[in-house]
């Protein structure tokens, strides 16, 4: 009876909760945070209906970025075949000019016809032979890519081969049109070589432009085509 006393002398019927300032600021400060998180759920929705929207155009831009790949390998496959081109047209035109010029030093024809051979045609026509197959290893070459390694994988990549056979072409074509003279013309075999040196060695003008033509397309291989 006594502890129901007690509270009945301490709650008695003029009961009142009373809050002090502090309390109603900080439930206006409560009510500004939810304001602020309502205002930044809204801002994350946008976003996220910002990058669905964004997403949407990509069934566009990935046709446009293959697009361009298959553009860029054309080119790249379109260079390679012009440096083939060019290989091939050197060694047809080094072909023709050996055939031509061939006369003094014996008939080519007649020599396949009975299986006899001169030394002095022998020996031109080595010189020619030896042309013919540095262009022909230098037209497969050019036609392989080099392999790439990284972290994220391997690839092959083009790496413009062939740009030492256009350079070594010309090279050599000039430095035969410069010794040829010192050979002497016997024996045999000196003289067909000589005969060769001096007809590869008038080639080295027409021998420049395809060759400078050639370079440019290695380079443009190695730098551009990627």
């Amino acid at each position: 009876m006594k502890r129901e006393k007690d509270f009945s002398d301490i709650f008695d019927d003029d009961f009142e909760v009373t809050y002090e300032d502090g309390w109603e600021e900080d439930q206006d400060n409560y009510d500004d945070d939810r304001s602020r998180r309502q205002d930044y759920d809204r801002y994350a929705e946008d976003s996220r209906s910002s990058r669905r929207r964004s997403r949407g155009g990509v069934p566009l831009a990935a046709p446009i970025r293959k697009g361009g790949r298959v553009l860029s390998r054309a080119a790249s496959a379109l260079v390679r075949c012009l440096t083939a081109v060019l290989i091939l047209a050197a060694a047809a035109y080094v072909t023709y000019t050996f055939w031509r010029a061939s006369t003094p030093y014996g008939d080519i024809m007649e020599s396949v016809r009975t299986h006899k051979f001169s030394m002095t045609l022998t020996a031109y026509l080595c010189v020619a032979v030896i042309f013919l197959l540095f262009e022909f290893i230098a037209l497969i070459w050019s036609m392989t890519k080099v392999r790439v390694r990284d972290d994220s994988g391997s690839w092959k990549e083009d790496a413009g081969r062939g740009l030492f056979s256009f350079i070594a072409v010309f090279v050599s074509s000039y430095l035969a049109f410069l010794v040829y003279r010192f050979l002497p013309e016997s024996p045999e075999v000196l003289c067909g070589l000589k005969g060769a040196l001096e007809v590869y060695g008038s080639m080295h003008n027409a021998l420049f432009g395809l060759c400078a033509a050639g370079v440019i397309s290695c380079l443009v291989r190695k730098y551009f085509s990627r």
